[in-house]
């Protein structure tokens, strides 16, 4: 397509009218205009393409889709076309364009939808399916394309933009002279012969008249030499006489002696009329007969899209409507999830209330706790100053009794050194060994434990070991520093409580057993756990302090430290 030209629409327009005009745009030759495909679907009725059409040249509906149909067949259909050209297409031309050409053709030239049109709509169909079989397929139309190269020149005279030679367009054929449509057949066909009808009229008209008056003077002249007057006589009037009776007798003696050409002229006009008239009544009839088969198709057409568009407009609005409903039930369960979510929370807040208000509960009845041990712990201390007090009161009341019941005795039997150390050892038992360490040392030594437990305190905590202490499953100082470091970094503690704890005391070291229970909660947030379990103390008191020597204690194998 070197050269665009006009629209395509003027184009066919143009060529449907004066054929002969356009002889170049419509031989074998001429490359595919552009629009092609505007054109096939004029031609197939479509009401945008005859909106365009019309606008842009002005011409009636039923004209413009002759006109593209005549110029399809012309340009496309012409015999000797290759696929391509036949389907309106260029050779690098994509598959879905092939694909659309191929079904606006079917769609024009097929003959169930091509009901009483021409015959050769059946082999334009064939020839369309034939095209669509060899380029629908890649293997078929590379091989198609490769035969097309290898054609010689000669063969591609259909070809769009292939040089046609001389010796082909020497020799004119039936295919390259545009057909004319039967809007153009009421014209005579004799177009050469009209210059010599008045002639070959008048010629005949004096042929009849000749033969007439010699037929006349044939039947009123008698046979014989006595039929004639006497040739030298100087009166010859009788046979001038006889000359003008025979002729005023005639009925053609006017006409033969001037000729009307007036009325001779008038006859050939209407002659001419009349066959012009009796020619174009039945083409006339044809074209109406024609406009009324593809009007048909036109008016079924808009039926059935306004049919669709009734439909399309129907299923957008159930379309529409399922949406809305199913919006809505997607709003009603977000709803009923907000509101559900809310009751949760709610629930939450409550529970966490309760529990905060047990903790506090609880941490207020661990405090009290903690006040009744440090009371008892001092009811303990000083119980245990007033029995060390009574125990080191104890020897001198002894001794002064003694001393007294010596001196009550000393008259009569003095007391021997071995009886007076006899009476002293059970005083001496009594005393405490400061080795060992005491009930109120190992309270204290607990309740500052629980204590740093419960505040979350490591180096507090790390205080009460001694520095060869052993932890769980054997660690050393350093194991025990690092499991209660994990703990506090990732929990608050919020409740520490040691139950039924018992001390056995044997060579200077003290063991107890006890069931430990604890609450924490998570630093990232998250629900108050509980835990409970078994813990065993060692303590031994060095330097005069008691601090516990091993521990060992029960934790969760899925709760890390």
């Amino acid at each position: 397509m070197t050269d665009p030209g006009p629209d395509i629409f003027d184009l066919v327009l143009a060529c449907y009218r004066t054929p002969l005009a356009h002889q170049d745009r419509l031989a074998s030759s001429a490359p595919l205009p552009d629009g092609m495909n505007r054109l096939l679907w004029l031609a197939n009725g479509s009401p945008e393409a005859f909106e365009e059409a019309a606008r842009r040249t002005g011409a009636r509906p039923d004209e413009l889709r002759e006109a593209a149909r005549f110029f399809i067949q012309q340009l496309c259909f012409v015999r000797g076309a290759n696929h391509y050209r036949l389907l309106g297409l260029e050779p690098d031309a994509p598959f879905e364009r092939i694909k659309e050409h191929h079904r606006l053709l079917m769609r024009l030239f097929h003959p169930d939808r091509a009901a009483g049109r021409e015959t050769w709509t059946d082999q334009y169909a064939a020839r369309a399916n034939e095209a669509w079989t060899v380029l629908s397929r890649s293997q078929s139309r590379a091989d198609y394309d490769a035969r097309l190269r290898r054609l010689p020149e000669q063969a591609l005279v259909a070809s769009p933009g292939t040089a046609v030679p001389a010796a082909l367009r020497s020799r004119p054929t039936r295919v390259e002279r545009p057909r004319r449509r039967s809007s153009n057949r009421s014209q005579p066909r004799f177009v050469l012969s009209r210059r010599w009808l008045p002639v070959l009229v008048l010629g005949g008209a004096a042929l009849v008249a000749a033969l007439v008056v010699g037929g006349v003077y044939l039947i009123k002249t008698p046979a014989g030499p006595a039929t004639f007057a006497p040739a030298a006589t100087a009166d010859s009037e009788p046979s001038a006489t006889f000359s003008e009776s025979v002729a005023d007798r005639s009925a053609i003696g006017a006409f033969l002696a001037v000729p009307d050409w007036q009325s001779l002229e008038q006859r050939e006009q209407q002659a001419r009329w009349q066959a012009a008239r009796a020619a174009r009544q039945p083409v006339e009839r044809i074209q109406q007969e024609k406009l009324a088969a593809e009007v048909a198709p036109l008016e079924q057409m808009r039926v059935e899209r306004a049919q669709i568009e009734e439909e399309l407009k129907a299923e957008q609005a159930r379309a529409e409507q399922a949406w809305v409903e199913r919006l809505a039930a997607e709003q009603q369960r977000l709803k009923q999830l907000q509101a559900e979510q809310a009751r949760i929370e709610q629930a939450r807040v409550e529970r966490l209330t309760a529990e905060e208000r047990r903790l506090e509960e609880l941490q207020a009845e661990q405090a009290r706790a903690e006040q009744l041990a440090d009371e008892l712990r001092a009811e303990r201390r000083r119980l245990e100053q007033a029995r060390v007090g009574q125990a080191r009161a104890e020897p001198k009341r002894l001794e002064e009794q003694a001393k007294q019941t010596q001196a009550e005795r000393g008259r009569a039997e003095p007391v021997r050194p071995e009886i007076a150390a006899a009476r002293a050892v059970p005083v001496m038992g009594a005393m405490p060994d400061e080795r060992e360490p005491t009930d109120r040392e190992l309270d204290d030594l607990i309740g500052r434990y629980a204590t740093a437990y419960l505040r979350g305190d490591l180096d507090g905590l790390m205080s009460l070991f001694a520095p060869g202490a052993r932890g769980k499953d054997g660690s050393d100082r350093g194991g025990i520093r690092q499991d209660y470091g994990a703990l506090f970094g990732s929990h608050f503690v919020r409740r520490f409580q040691l139950h039924d704890l018992r001390w056995n005391r044997s060579y200077g070291s003290a063991n107890a057993s006890a069931r430990y229970e604890l609450w924490l909660r998570q630093r990232a947030g998250g629900e108050l756990v509980q835990l409970t379990g078994n813990i065993r103390f060692e303590a031994r008191k060095q330097d005069g302090r008691v601090l516990i020597q091993a521990i060992d204690y029960d934790w969760p194998a899925n709760r890390a430290e």
